[in-house]
């Protein structure tokens, strides 16, 4: 009777007991009956949800929005936050004399680096661990999903590599060639003032602080975000020497502390604009200068933490399946919650590489292979010494 009522109404309805009792005087029959009759009660036992093609669609995407909602408005936010800045820029140049020079290209191009100042601001935030780990016991987590905050760093990373590459192919491709082959009178009359009325080759292009700034830019970017692709990240990519160098942790580690130097040009590139004189309508700097202090302050913290606080390993032991246990003394300042885990660094393997156990805290934890070994010998040089 649970079978024949898979949707938990409570009962089950006359043709379904009309093929239970079919199937049940049909056993007494040949194969091929029995099989038939097998068939026709299976059918009785799926849920109502899933009984056409239709039906079935419209529960599973039922299901994944009920599962995955706060996902689903947190991106539809920073979306919809992007499209705006787009449209905003895109009318404002729209409206401005540089549009009768460089046409609907420069609406591009000042609309994708809007977002892309956006988005350079946004994805240090998913990565600010301390601020992340107080904000998911207040009433925010019920609706701002914090533990998605590393895929949502590269969810912003990805709207930077668009927004910087439109940003740049259409400079390229369409601004910059009007721009240079603009009649003297016409450039003159509409863009003098903005060049001190000397109108500009691609060279002196290129040598402006905007030109090169905006090159070193797309250098820097590229080369990080390349190496923080999983195949880099991981080892998955086999170079050839020297260039193996490249691939592992540590490139992708070094090479994320370059955007260090990316942050200092986005501020110079945004600033000496050849369009927009007044200081308070370049944007750059106030869009980055709040999330870099804070991202500056958590991990200050997170140093001083490092160094000024530590546990004492009392044991380790390689279990079956290459499991690490670790056993140690519990910090006397630390308290326990459900839930919690740790991460664990040695720095004889890597003064860099942080580990995060996969089981939580207090129990027993899985590591790679080629880290526990190299963990172990770190660990049993330190006990000899």
């Amino acid at each position: 009777m649970e079978e024949l009522d898979p949707d938990a109404r409570g009962y089950i309805e006359i043709w379904q007991l009309e093929k239970l009792l079919r199937k049940m005087v049909m056993e007494e029959g040949s194969q091929d009956q029995m099989d038939q009759a097998s068939t026709s009660l299976a059918k009785t036992m799926v849920p109502s949800s899933h009984r056409s093609p239709m039906q079935k669609q419209i529960h599973e995407t039922v299901d994944f929005i009920h599962e995955n909602w706060k996902r689903i408005w947190f991106l539809a936010l920073w979306g919809v936050a992007n499209i705006a800045l787009f449209i905003f820029k895109f009318i404002q140049y729209r409206n401005r004399a540089v549009f009768e020079v460089m046409g609907y290209c420069v609406c591009i191009a000042k609309g994708a680096a809007e977002t892309t100042k956006l988005n350079m601001a946004l994805i240090l935030l998913p990565v600010c661990r301390n601020t992340l780990t107080a904000l998911r016991s207040t009433a925010l987590s019920a609706v701002i999903p914090f533990d998605d905050n590393i895929n949502f760093h590269k969810v912003i990373a990805v709207g930077i590599a668009i927004g910087a590459g439109m940003h740049t192919v259409v400079h390229l491709t369409c601004d910059f060639p009007r721009l240079v082959s603009c009649p003297s009178d016409k450039f003159q009359e509409k863009l003098g003032p903005f060049f001190n009325y000397v109108q500009p080759t691609w060279g002196t292009l290129f040598a402006s602080t905007p030109g090169w700034t905006g090159i070193l830019l797309v250098l820097i970017m590229s080369f990080s975000f390349t190496l923080a692709t999983t195949s880099f990240r991981r080892s998955v990519v086999k170079l050839p020497s020297p260039l193996h160098h490249l691939a592992g942790f540590n490139s992708f580690w070094y090479a994320h502390h370059l955007l260090v130097f990316a942050y200092i040009l986005l501020v110079m590139h945004s600033y000496y604009l050849f369009l927009t004189k007044p200081w308070y309508k370049k944007t750059g700097w106030m869009y980055i200068a709040v999330p870099v202090i804070f991202y500056a302050s958590e991990r200050a913290t997170r140093r001083v933490r490092e160094k000024n606080y530590g546990v004492t390993v009392i044991k380790a032991a390689i279990y079956p399946g290459n499991v690490l246990s670790l056993y140690m003394k519990k910090p006397s300042s630390f308290k326990y919650k459900s839930g919690m885990y740790l991460f664990v660094k040695c720095p004889d393997v890597s003064p860099f590489e942080w580990y995060h156990p996969i089981i939580h805290i207090f129990q027993v934890m899985s590591f790679p292979r080629l880290w526990l070994q190299n963990f172990l010998q770190c660990l049993q040089a330190s006990l000899l010494h």
